[in-house]
């Protein structure tokens, strides 16, 4: 992958960034429409963690535009032959961008945590124990590792500024710091997506129900393949010689991770605002036919008189079902659940 050619890479990001964040966008604010207006709820601590995310990814975004401006995806070399004083600048935000990266992909963990334990903690007391300790290793870690990332070199920036006299760490500790840190993201990023699966197999639901919500709950999957393809390019982050060129890769693949992230923790609760708008859809849809038979019955010379009264759905009855349609996967999940409380109580008695 080319990434956008052997000149300037700074487009090619610039898009990535752009697309990804714009879809993730507009998934959570769906999730949020569909909760707070829809549903008429509050906000919970999962809801908090995911406009966080969403704001940090967002301010990343306008950041890396920023850079790109400055000449971030263009070879180190042309740009210091241009403007040093831009490039040391350059040089020094664009190593912070390294850091703003780390919390991208590490604060949805803490949403999608979060939300499984108000989904499933009915069932399992001890599961916010399972949850919570490899979501608080990762925070610690990634903790670490932004110290890390402005203290491995004394004087600091030295860091960005590798032709200055001091003393640095050998990188690969660093590096292997990293590649650790990535691991355990995606093995959370996998956990989190299948353990739903395992979880709502047991459930007394229907078959069609289950299938929509196990599909929905393991979007975390293609963020975890995601990552680890990630892997693959954290080697650049030692590379001194041409850092705003040859880093380019794992800043795409760092937008790609976060917004799937966000939108894997969102889009099981966009359900009753997809129905809405289907229902919108459906009813113009059945109007603009209705009419269209209207006048054509019209033409053929039959009367008013003459047609049968079909019988109406009646408010209530249109309220009803598009309630039931709107039932988002967490309402789904609970019905399931107390159907099981309900047969287990039965059982015992």
């Amino acid at each position: 992958m080319s990434y956008g050619g052997d000149f300037d890479r700074g487009p090619f990001l610039d898009t990535i960034n752009w697309v990804f964040t714009a879809i993730s966008l507009m998934i959570v604010v769906a999730r949020f429409t569909s909760r707070g207006l829809l549903e008429k709820k509050p906000w919970k601590l999962d809801d908090l963690f995911m406009a966080l995310a969403m704001a940090l990814v967002l301010a990343r975004t306008i950041y890396i535009t920023y850079l790109i401006d400055l000449g971030f995806g263009h070879h180190l070399e042309y740009l210091l032959e241009e403007d040093p004083v831009k490039t040391a600048r350059l040089a020094r935000l664009a190593y912070i961008l390294l850091a703003i990266s780390l919390w991208t992909w590490a604060l949805p963990k803490c949403a999608v945590a979060i939300l499984l334990v108000r989904l499933f903690g009915t069932l399992n007391r001890r599961l916010a124990y399972f949850m919570y300790i490899p979501v608080a290793i990762l925070v610690i870690w990634v903790t670490i590792l932004t110290v890390i990332t402005f203290v491995q070199c004394t004087p600091t920036a030295k860091n960005w500024t590798p032709m200055l006299p001091g003393e640095c760490w050998n990188p690969h500790i660093y590096l292997n710091m990293g590649y650790f840190g990535g691991a355990l993201s995606a093995a959370l990023d996998f956990g989190f997506a299948l353990f739903p699966v395992l979880q709502i197999s047991s459930l007394q639901m229907e078959r069609s129900r289950k299938v929509l919500v196990t599909i929905s709950l393991s979007l975390g999957i293609p963020a975890g393949i995601v990552t680890i393809y990630k892997l693959t390019t954290l080697a650049t982050l030692i590379n001194e010689h041409d850092p705003t060129w040859a880093t380019v890769p794992l800043e795409t693949w760092n937008s790609v991770e976060s917004c799937a992230l966000l939108i894997a923790a969102s889009a099981p609760l966009t359900k009753p605002l997809m129905v809405l708008i289907a229902s919108q859809i459906r009813d113009l849809s059945s109007r603009f036919s209705g009419s269209s038979g209207f006048k054509s019955r019209g033409s053929m010379g039959l009367g008013s008189g003459n047609s049968a009264k079909q019988p109406s759905r009646g408010p209530v009855a249109t309220a009803s079902s598009e309630g039931r349609q709107r039932a988002s996967g967490e309402m789904i999940l609970l019905e399931g659940m107390d159907h099981n409380k309900s047969m287990t109580s039965r059982d015992t008695r």
